[in-house]
C-alpha cells in the first residue's frame, strides 16, 4: 500500500534545512520555502520512499544482503531493534574506515571477534584470573559495539541504506569506489552532491518521528 501525503506530514518527513544551510544540487526535490524553511515537495518523498522499498523487498526475496549504516545516536538503539526484526545487517556505531573497500581485512577482524567468543565460552577463560577476564570482556565489548550484527556478514553487501549522507561523506565516497554494491543515501536539502535519483532520498533525518517513520515504511 502506498503511503500517502498526509501520512508524509504527519510524520514530519517533508521538514528540510533552513534554505541558508539547503545546497542548490537538492533543490528540484523543493516544493516552497516558508519562513526560510525548505519544505519538499511529498509526491517526491513518496515516490523515493516506493523507489527505496522496493529495492530493499528485491534484494531480500533474491537472499541478497542488505546493509543499513548509521550514526545517529537518537536512533542508535530502535535502529538495532528493527534492523534485527527486518532481517538485514546494520552498523551504528562508529562506522569503520574503508569498511567495503578493506572487507577482506575487516572480516579477520570478525573473525577474530567470534574466536573470542568461543575463547569466553570455553574452559580455557576459566583458567583466567579474574582482573584477565574483566580485561578481556571490556575489550570484547567494544570489539562487539562496532561489529555485533555484521558478523555473519560473509562478503560485501549487495545493497547498502545510508542514513544520513552528509554525516557519512566518507562513507558515501567509499560506496562511489565500490560500482558493484547498490545503495540508497537518505539526507536532507543540504546533501551537497550529484547523486543518482534511483539512489537518493531528500527527507527529514533530523527528526525521530521522521526518521522512524521512513526507517519502518522501507525495511517493512
Amino acid at each position: 500500500m502506498t503511503v500517502s501525503i498526509q501520512q508524509i506530514v504527519d510524520a514530519q518527513v517533508h521538514i528540510g534545512t533552513l534554505k541558508n544551510e539547503a545546497h542548490p544540487k537538492t533543490k528540484k526535490y523543493w516544493a516552497e520555502i516558508i519562513n526560510g524553511l525548505v519544505v519538499i515537495d511529498p509526491d517526491s518523498i513518496i515516490a523515493q520512499l516506493e523507489n527505496a522499498k522496493s529495492k530493499i523487498q528485491k534484494a531480500k526475496s533474491e537472499w541478497k544482503d542488505v546493509l543499513v549504516v548509521s550514526e545517529k545516536k537518537m536512533y542508535y538503539e530502535e535502529l538495532a531493534k528493527l534492523a534485527e526484526s527486518s532481517w538485514v545487517f546494520y552498523l551504528n556505531y562508529k562506522i569503520p574506515a574503508w569498511f567495503l573497500t578493506n572487507f577482506e581485512t575487516l572480516k579477520k577482524r570478525i573473525d577474530s571477534m567470534n574466536d573470542m567468543i568461543k575463547f569466553m565460552d570455553s574452559e580455557d577463560f576459566l583458567t583466567l584470573t579474574k582482573k584477565e577476564q574483566l580485561t578481556y570482556k571490556r575489550k570484547f565489548d567494544r570489539i562487539n559495539k562496532i561489529y555485533k550484527w555484521v558478523t555473519k556478514l560473509s562478503k560485501k553487501p549487495a545493497l547498502v541504506v545510508v542514513i544520513d549522507g552528509m554525516m557519512l561523506d566518507g562513507f558515501v565516497d567509499e560506496l562511489s569506489q565500490n560500482k558493484d554494491i547498490d545503495n540508497i543515501i537518505i539526507s536532507s536539502t543540504n546533501f551537497a552532491r550529484y547523486y543518482p535519483e534511483d539512489r537518493l532520498m531528500i527527507a527529514n533525518i533530523w527528526s525521530y518521528k521522521s526518521l522512524d517513520f521512513v526507517m519502518k515504511y522501507i525495511l517493512s
